[in-house]
């Protein structure tokens, strides 16, 4: 699948490629250099730019859209330009371009305002809880026009925290483990939006991991078709707090062992 991959410089748009550099054929932008391009082609363009989207759209099948203001304490006057202005021209190019279908990266800040409860549920309206929520929100809605008044599919993904499975944060009693999204399992998510079938003519799922040993999934619209999540946060956050102590315990004993040669001359 000839796939666009914007925002190919971000974090997120690294790991992606990371992983499936080989399952795809990417063309890549971002309004900054790529570090790596695992040899795919690279063309360096801003959102603002209509005719290089239109351009880069019309070497493509698929749209994967990554590049935005991700910054939750963002202005508006540094969101405006790439998560409104710049989102409307990428769906109007590649509209225009004939793409069969637009991934779009929406975020769980779209509907971050709605209780612990319901936070998760695809079928919740939105309710951001800062500029940058409203700016997916907006996206979302956005997408919703041009699924069924252009005739393009359009997948939303609110995606959570993305992070590494040993990441550092990944700790019992940490914050938003609810709402965690590995890298693993971003890869079977965004392999399933890019690969769902045609007939998903649209549709906003939650990307997240399957926290707490059950799908974080609820609500009519369930999960992307084809989206098996593997990994549970709250699993792992114990794997790593026992590889911690494991660490601090041999790393105290040898401190030890130093204490002791440095006294007497020898080992314990």
């Amino acid at each position: 699948m000839r796939v666009l991959l914007t925002g190919a410089a971000g974090k997120i748009g690294r790991v992606i490629l990371a992983h499936l550099a080989d399952r795809h054929d990417w063309i890549l932008t971002d309004r900054r250099p790529v570090g790596e391009t695992r040899g795919r082609p690279f063309v360096q363009a801003d959102l603002a730019d209509f005719d290089a989207l239109r351009a880069l759209c019309r070497q493509a099948e698929c749209v994967l859209h990554l590049a935005a203001m991700a910054d939750e304490n963002a202005t508006w006057d540094e969101l405006w330009a790439p998560n409104i202005a710049g989102v409307y021209n990428l769906f109007e190019a590649a509209s225009a371009s004939g793409c069969r279908r637009l991934v779009f990266a929406s975020s769980l800040h779209a509907v971050g305002a709605h209780p612990p409860e319901v936070q998760l549920r695809t079928d919740a309206p939105a309710r951001p809880r800062d500029l940058y929520g409203a700016t997916k929100a907006w996206g979302e809605a956005l997408g919703a026009f041009y699924a069924h008044g252009r005739n393009m599919s359009v997948v939303c993904l609110r995606l959570g925290w993305v992070m590494a499975r040993d990441d550092p944060r990944l700790v019992p009693g940490g914050p938003f483990l609810d709402a965690v999204l590995t890298h693993e399992d971003l890869i079977r998510l965004v392999s399933a939006a890019l690969e769902a079938p045609d007939d998903l003519r649209f549709g906003i799922f939650p990307g997240v991991s399957r926290n707490r040993g059950r799908p974080a999934i609820e609500g009519t619209g369930g999960a992307v078709p084809g989206y098996r999540p593997q990994d549970d946060a709250f699993a792992l956050a114990r794997r790593n707090y026992a590889a911690i102590g494991f660490r601090w315990a041999r790393g105290a004993g040898g401190r030890l062992r130093a204490l002791l040669r440095r006294a007497f001359g020898r080992g314990s």
